[in-house]
């Protein structure tokens, strides 16, 4: 008797620990994470840890209500990983994660999205940090301003670009560091890096061993696309139509013959994405806190590996080390120090800004047509330096952390700093079409300029080509190849050429997908010996002219007078406003009357665009820019002949070369037969545009007008 009832005891105790064993496996808690890997179209990597070991169970579906599907390991452990399989792509999945008796972590913030499947043209947004791992209120900074400004637009995937966790790399600094401070984006946006020095201190790359080994799962094997780099020190992924390729500037050998050197030029010959952008620590350019003219691996980066990579066309470049913002300008083929830089090695030296000197352009997969180089190593800290590198076109000491917006062959890319302020901007544009015909809406214009030279100007219609082929002839029938001029070029000298003879010329646009159809063929006569030709520009406060009047007025405010606003307007209908109607005069005194008008180009700068008809009128009566009103401006009773007209449909400057009628205007201006009041901007689409006036604070943005001649 007393033997069954201590063999009932045993049992019981036994049972009891049982039980108690059970309750202390599902008591685990997430101490780290989830956070998401290795992301592609089909597949997703999750991690988290834990504070004592379970298995692994992850739970997930369309809803976070209605998780229906489950992958699970049944190993015990505090390193949590695992791949969820069979997902479809560019689908957004709510998920939970903990063992297999208990959820750890889950709730409707707990989501992802695959990728699109390889080539598919989705739009994506981009979040770029580097040198971000110091533990600083800076560092929090940057990333709420990212949070405020992403608002409801997911983050498809995040980049770091090394020095993740200061100062040494070490499991409790990614803790701190990156773990404890980007809880949401780790669980709900994929994580791509790249290792820093930093990083490296307690990491090994050879091996692949170490805390920033430990806590990442990269793609060695292809899994993500790409070709297979069988280590996660380099390797590379794919998003749609972007291709991302990562390399590691700290410790792999960057020699040519290398092996990464090799995977990478095996990776870029399968590339078939419409974008290709390169990412590692450190920078192949910089005058931040380092210095490209005199590091080791950041001249070796940029003698070795810029070469083939320009070579298949990548588009944006994007490292970190210096603890600075730093934007390059479109360029190619710079391999040298900073001293041997000159704008030679600029496809573009412009900003790269729509509603400035125009998006950086290139047809997509071209060799050596152009790449953005930025140093994106202020997410964390500043520290100074010259920032004076001249292949740059702007460089800031300044917190922040980059946003791009991939959408079919366009790519935004904006600095944003800690205060959530867009520091930079600028666009780059692809092309895989045929350009447009130049010239149209405007006209090629062939202009004498001498006895023994041309010029000639022209309208980039689409501005998505290369380069422009220029043709002359001296009968208008047989043509001769004179010169290919470079994209975003619009004018060409023709010279050598005899005097006193007619000369035709004629340009077309062109990229690697073929050419354009050729533009109106224009004509002019080379001067007699001794003859020259002039072009004024007449803007306010350009060399001390101050001759211009402009105003707008409004049908629906008949009475009222605008000549002191900033900008005119023309709408068709703009509400209660009515129509509105831009006045535009300049004044011509100190132009020869004895001068023979050869062209006349209105130029205007719009903040407000519109994709209506914008057509320009030779107006017939006075007006002054101080009195004008609908009331007393007969807008219908004074409007003359049609001289030009123009499609504003993008912010920037537009070029209106008048026909001509409008010629014909400005030399009566001149020689006193026809009174000078100006001109009329009208159109009858409700898509209304807003222009500067000469009342604006920035003298370039004023109204011009451009008057040729020949004296």
């Amino acid at each position: 008797m007393l033997h069954k009832k201590m063999d009932g005891v045993v049992k019981s105790c036994i049972v009891l620990v049982v039980l108690l064993s059970s309750s202390l496996a599902f008591a685990a808690s997430v101490v780290r994470g989830p956070y998401l890997q290795s992301a592609s179209s089909d597949s997703i990597t999750v991690r988290w840890r834990t504070d004592t070991a379970t298995d692994s169970r992850v739970q997930y579906g369309a809803s976070a209500s209605s998780l229906t599907s489950t992958a699970s390991s049944a190993t015990s452990t505090k390193e949590h990983i695992v791949k969820l399989t069979g997902l479809s792509p560019n689908t957004k999945y709510f998920y939970n994660v903990g063992a297999s008796g208990a959820v750890q972590a889950g709730d409707a913030t707990y989501y992802f999205k695959t990728s699109p499947t390889a080539g598919t043209a989705e739009p994506a947004r981009i979040w770029v940090i580097g040198d971000a791992g110091t533990g600083s209120s800076g560092q929090a900074a940057v990333y709420k301003a990212y949070r405020n400004y992403t608002g409801s637009t997911y983050t498809d995937f995040w980049l770091m670009l090394g020095d993740n966790a200061y100062n040494s790399g070490t499991d409790a600094e990614y803790q701190t560091n990156m773990f404890n401070v980007y809880p949401e984006m780790m669980r709900q946006s994929p994580l791509w890096a790249t290792i820093g020095n930093h990083d490296g201190t307690s990491a090994d790359s050879a091996t692949q061993s170490g805390p920033y080994y430990d806590i990442h799962t990269f793609p060695k094997n292809a899994e993500a696309g790409g070709v297979a780099s069988g280590t996660e020190a380099y390797y590379s992924f794919n998003y749609g139509n972007i291709h991302v390729i990562v390399l590691d500037s700290n410790e792999t050998s960057r020699a040519t013959n290398g092996a990464m050197m090799n995977w990478m030029k095996a990776d870029l010959a399968n590339v078939t994405a419409t974008w290709l952008i390169a990412i590692w620590h450190h920078p192949p350019y910089t005058k931040g806190s380092h210095n490209s003219d005199t590091e080791t691996n950041l001249i070796e980066m940029r003698k070795n590996f810029l070469p083939i990579l320009e070579n298949y066309g990548v588009d944006l470049v994007l490292t970190g080390h210096s603890h600075s913002y730093e934007r390059s300008k479109f360029i190619d083929g710079h391999y040298g120090v900073s001293s041997t830089y000159s704008s030679s090695f600029e496809v573009n030296g412009g900003s790269g800004r729509v509603d400035g000197t125009g998006a950086y352009t290139k047809t997509a997969s071209l060799p050596h047509s152009g790449a953005v180089y930025s140093v994106v190593g202020a997410s964390g800290q500043v520290s100074g330096g010259t920032l004076n590198h001249p292949a740059m076109f702007l460089s800031l000491n300044e917190l922040g952390s980059m946003v791009i917006d991939v959408s079919n062959q366009t790519m935004d890319i904006k600095y944003l700093n800690n205060n959530g302020a867009v520091r930079d901007y600028f666009t780059i544009s692809k092309n895989t079409t045929p350009p447009t015909t130049p010239a149209a809406p405007g006209a090629l214009t062939a202009t004498a300029a001498s006895s023994s030279a041309i010029n000639l100007a022209w309208t980039d219609n689409a501005n998505n080509e290369t380069g422009f082929d220029v043709e002359r002839s001296s009968d208008n029938v047989n043509w001769a190849a004179l010169s290919s001029v470079g994209s975003n070029v619009q004018a060409y000298a023709s010279t050598g050429l005899a005097a006193s003879t007619t000369y035709y010329y004629r340009v077309r646009a062109k990229n690697s997908a073929g050419p354009s159809a050729y533009s109106n063929v224009a004509n002019a006569t080379t001067l007699g010996a001794g003859s020259t030709t002039v072009t004024v520009d007449l803007r306010d406060g350009l060399n001390g002219y101050a001759g211009t009047q402009d105003t707008y007025v409004a049908s629906g405010a008949s009475g009222s007078n605008f000549g002191s606003a900033s900008a005119v307007m023309a709408d068709g209908s703009d509400g209660s406003r009515g129509e509105l109607v831009s006045l535009l005069k300049w004044g011509v005194t100190g132009i020869p009357t004895s001068a023979t008008v050869k062209s006349v180009r209105v130029g205007l700068q719009a903040f407000n665009p519109s994709a209506g008809t914008y057509r320009l009128y030779a107006r017939n009566a006075a007006w002054t820019e101080s009195t004008a009103t609908w009331s007393n401006a007969n807008i219908a009773g004074a409007q003359g002949t049609e001289i030009g007209n123009f499609v504003p449909s993008a912010n920037g400057a537009h070029t209106i070369t008048l026909n001509a009628a409008g010629i014909a205007m400005v030399q009566g201006w001149l020689n006193g037969s026809v009174a000078n009041h100006g001109l009329t901007v009208r159109s009858s689409s409700s898509d209304g545009v807003d222009l500067r006036s000469s009342e604006y604070g920035t003298v370039s943005q004023r109204p011009t007008l451009s008057i040729t001649y020949q004296n």
